[in-house]
């Protein structure tokens, strides 16, 4: 039987999920709950983006046909120095302090496209994506 310490070690925190409204016209207001909710729990959710049910179902079918993928066809398209591509599952350790294995999720990072004439090519975060083959 558990004794009240077992059961306090075994309660989940519930946090409040941050709702960041684009249409908001306190700019400074979003910018601060995006920060915090990233902070908090790494999730939040977001309102009047303008992004069609259309686009979305679109994208997450894409998303499942890639991830069904096999292993091989999946590491083709491996994540550059820019951050562009695939993340196999284990590749990253976000949290270097308290993690001594990968996180075990897989991912595909894009953004947005800068040529390579573009003056923010040499900044972080910026190139072209990478994307499979059609198929």
């Amino acid at each position: 039987m558990e004794n009240e310490s077992q059961k306090e070690d075994s309660t989940i925190q519930v946090l409040p999920l941050h709702c960041i409204d684009l249409t908001s016209s306190d700019i400074h207001q979003s910018a601060l709950l995006l920060k915090q909710a990233c902070l908090d729990c790494g999730f939040f959710y977001v309102i009047n983006h303008g992004i069609s049910e259309a686009l979305r179902d679109e994208a997450f079918e894409q998303s499942k046909k890639f991830f069904a993928l096999s292993l091989e066809e999946k590491m083709t398209v491996l994540r550059t120095d820019k951050h562009r591509g695939y993340t196999p599952v284990l590749d990253e350790i976000l949290d270097p302090e308290n993690q001594v294995h990968g996180d075990h999720k897989e991912g595909y990072y894009i953004g947005k496209e800068v040529s390579q004439d573009d003056p923010q090519w040499d900044e972080p975060f910026n190139g072209p994506n990478r994307w499979p083959s059609p198929g």
